[in-house]
């Protein structure tokens, strides 16, 4: 029996090729989305979960109060904290923290082998780490031993992309490496493990891990007094007992502050919440812009699952909608067979299972796809996705399971609707379309447009925000101005000589110095009161140690007072120039804001620093976030992190050679290395602007399979009227109003769809939006061109099948009767 129906399947798909093509191909595509982007999806949800202890990770993250009144989440602690949980509580079997270096954004590395010359590499993404750190996280090394790497003060661990770059193919372990910077502090470091990378499924990125005890840091811990209210600067994770509560523990954490804490934040004007973080959710934890790596939102999670689930449903529709309007040519073989005695179970049976043969079909054509898709998938998304994931029994599992819905949600429809067919009526030839069947079929073709035209509405909304973004003025001339790192002690010293020599080309207009630029994160910040307040009005201002001519060439404009410069050698660090955020924070006027001291309370001692000048508000953040107090204070001392050079626009490939011709001359044994101030701010939007490519994309392929099941219907359509059409030729109709009649239909569907798909689609981007301080509006032309879009769209699709339907002759079409 079922391989009489298999037969009858395969007969039913070769008799009519067209639809079954429009039928496989549609459910071939769904099926490759949904699966790339499942593949995606569980790559993203997959994070931190491959560690031992993983349900039993946190972070212990809180709720800073930094400016009066103004609560902000902050994942980061200040030292003592990682001792004092260990000890007071009883159920944390380890702690550990980690130091991401947000001093520099790279670390100078130079290997001197005997008889070869000093090689020199940037690399990112190390992180400082406590001897208790492999004890917390699972990490599979390849060369050493996870207990026993870190525990001298000058050793290294590499990840093995790392080990590979530095020496080759041969063993990294005990090779010695000198490591610059704040990292290291110019000492040599000895290689004493390298493990596995594990950057594609951790938050914690790292190419390499060195010692918390060693470089600027360890020289921090060991000097530097430390207290719970201050240099918060270190994450720090617990691992509880086996069996222990989470939220239990975060319940006993407010005493805990208060023991511990309570009075150096009081004394400070400040306050903290302590709470925990499940590790394997911190990839996803969006509340905050990242823990040690950009966090990512699960609203876009949300919304490539959306697209997949809808780009798979259309295509479903598509087939139940060109199944229903076949069912005439089916209705005589049903009828046959209720007469030999079929029952309506066995009918059922018998239609599903065509449907399940299409679908699967259809998954194996899709496997394919997705096997010569996935790499321009991994560019588009920027992961390292591998078809091998897919030959996992669990992941197999799924996509069988996944197609075998899909065949039972495609072919329910029209199984029950061809089973209740009356032998009688069929076989007298009385058979018509019922109305239901033809309602159904238009509230799915408006189902589908809904979907689509709300994700081109969507996808419309999410490329005018990120052209806003790219777009936005940010108070500040960003274009053409180079960055130069200045990763060693030796650089730093040479800084002064490499300025005025590059000053000198007049191509370049202009050269300087800061901590911090625009766009990278800036973690350094003053607390700061007026003389008449008291400190618990204090108000977090962040800072920025900058070179004289710093504020000139980036194009802040000076609303009141005045800029470093050389006419003013007596500024220090106890005069600031401050943004109208400050102003406003501090209550201070405009009119009145030069000359305006501040007092600032660190341990005890109060200083005063003095307001020289104010600059209209720019955006050192990305706009996610609104402006906050800004101030820069004048470097004395040539010691910065990067070196701007502003570039005259038409000279860009002539000066790169000379930059790196005086780089050369002042450090032969460092790489010449630069980067874009423009580009270095979009990184910022760099998980946005991944989601947006997603979406267009799968946007359009939702809108072709929809246009496909159009393009079918249109066919049958035109089919079914070949006489009428063939009588109003006769009778003098035109090829337009012919046109016109079998258009309007469809187009009138595609109208509904659009007035029931705005609102939706508003409300759901209008959440989305939420997320950035700065936004473009909705308005209403957007909806009319998402509208327009897909009229043109269905307009064509359906216009092609009615022309060609117009211009047959009329006399071939009224032949037979």
């Amino acid at each position: 029996m079922f391989t009489n129906y298999f037969k009858i399947a395969v007969r039913n798909l070769l008799r009519s090729k067209s639809f079954s093509a429009i039928n496989i191909l549609g459910l071939s595509v769904g099926l490759t989305c949904c699966m790339l982007l499942l593949l995606y999806i569980r790559s993203e949800l997959s994070f931190d979960k491959h560690h031992q202890h993983a349900s039993n990770l946190y972070l212990v993250s809180s709720d800073a109060l930094f400016s009066a009144g103004s609560y902000e989440e902050v994942p980061r602690l200040s030292s003592p904290y990682a001792a004092a949980l260990k000890s007071e509580f009883p159920e944390v079997d380890q702690v550990t923290r980690v130091w991401a270096n947000f001093i520099e954004s790279k670390t100078l590395f130079q290997v001197r082998e005997s008889g070869k010359p000093v090689q020199a590499f940037y690399e990112t993404k190390g992180y400082q780490i406590d001897p208790t750190f492999f004890d917390v996280f699972s990490y599979q090394f390849s060369e050493g031993d996870p207990k026993t790497a870190l525990q001298d003060a000058h050793s290294i661990v590499l990840s093995e992309p790392v080990a590979r770059k530095l020496f080759g193919d041969v063993p990294a372990l005990n090779k010695l490496i000198r490591i610059n910077g704040v990292a290291g502090n110019g000492e040599s470091f000895k290689v004493t493990g390298v493990f596995r990378d594990e950057s594609a499924r951790s938050h914690i990125d790292a190419r390499f891990f060195l010692p918390m005890n060693a470089g600027w840091v360890g020289g921090f811990l060991r000097d530097q007094p430390q207290a719970f209210h201050t240099n918060n600067m270190f994450y720090t994770y617990v691992r509880l007992h086996e069996g222990t509560n989470g939220e239990q523990l975060t319940r006993k954490l407010p005493a805990f502050v208060e023991k511990y804490a309570r009075k150096d934040l009081a004394a400070n004007g400040k306050d903290k919440r302590l709470f925990l973080v499940p590790v394997p959710g911190l990839h996803l934890y969006s509340k905050v812009r990242e823990v040690i790596t950009p966090t990512n939102s699960t609203t876009y999670l949300y919304i490539l699952a959306s697209i997949a689930l809808f780009t798979l449903l259309i295509a479903c529709i598509n087939f139940m909608n060109l199944a229903t309007a076949r069912s005439a040519k089916r209705a005589a073989e049903v009828g046959i067979r209720k007469v030999m005695g079929a029952e309506r179970g066995a009918l059922i049976g018998q239609f599903l299972g065509e449907s399940m043969v299409l679908t699967l079909l259809a998954l194996v054509i899709a496997f394919g796809l997705v096997a010569g898709l996935l790499p321009v998938f991994n560019q588009l998304t920027e992961k390292q996705l591998l078809f091998s994931e897919l030959i996992n029994p669990a992941i197999l599992g799924t996509f069988l399971l996944l197609a075998l819905v899909t065949g039972l949600v495609a072919g329910s429809y029209p199984a029950f609707y061809l089973s209740v067919f009356n032998p009688i009526q069929v076989l007298k030839g009385r058979f018509t379309n019922s109305m239901s069947a033809i309602a159904l079929r238009r509230g799915l073709v408006v189902f589908q447009f809904v979907i689509s035209i709300g994700l081109v509405f969507t996808t419309l909304i999410i490329q005018r925000q990120m052209d806003f973004l790219r777009n936005q003025p940010l108070g500040f001339t960003k274009d053409q101005q180079l960055v130069i790192p200045l990763r060693s002690d030796e650089s730093h010293k040479a800084y002064t000589a490499l300025r005025n020599e590059i000053a000198r080309n007049n191509q370049i207009l202009g050269a300087t110095g800061a901590m911090y630029y625009p766009g990278i994160i800036n973690p350094s910040d003053v607390s700061l009161y007026r003389p008449d307040q008291t400190i618990s009005q204090i108000q977090t201002v962040k800072t920025n140690w900058v070179d004289q001519g710093f504020m000139q060439q980036m194009g802040f404009q000076l609303l009141k007072g005045r800029l470093f410069s050389p006419q003013f050698p007596g500024d220090t660090s106890n005069r600031m120039i401050v943004n109208e955020a400050t102003l406003r924070q501090l209550g201070i006027p405009l009119q009145k804001a030069i000359g305006q001291k501040l007092n600032h309370d660190e341990q005890g001692t109060v200083s005063s620093v003095e307001i020289v000048g104010v600059i209209r508000d720019f955006h050192f953040e990305d706009l996610h976030r609104p402006i906050q107090p800004y101030a820069f204070l004048l470097n004395n001392q040539p010691f910065f992190n990067y070196l701007l050079v502003h570039i005259n626009t038409a000279e860009v490939g002539s000066v790169l050679p000379f930059l790196e011709q005086k780089w050369k001359a002042v450090r032969p044994d460092e790489p010449f290395e630069y980067s874009f101030l423009d580009e270095d701010f979009q990184r910022n939007y760099q998980s946005d602007t991944r989601t947006s490519r997603i979406v267009t994309y799968f946007t359009i392929i939702s809108i072709l399979i929809s246009c496909l099941g159009l393009f079918g219907l249109a066919a049958f359509a035109a089919q079914q009227r070949t006489k009428e059409i063939g009588v109003r030729k006769v009778l003098g109709a035109s090829v337009t109003s012919i046109v016109t009649l079998l258009s309007q239909d469809f187009l009138k569907l595609v109208v509904v769809a659009m007035f029931i798909a705005s609102p939706l689609a508003w409300y759901a981007m209008n959440r989305w939006l939420q997320g950035f301080a700065y936004r473009v509006d909705i308005e209403w032309w957007v909806f009319a061109l998402a509208g327009m879009l897909a009229v043109g769209i269905a307009l064509l699709t359906v216009s092609f099948q009615s022309i060609r339907a117009a211009l047959m002759n009329p006399v071939k079409s009224l032949r037979s009767e």
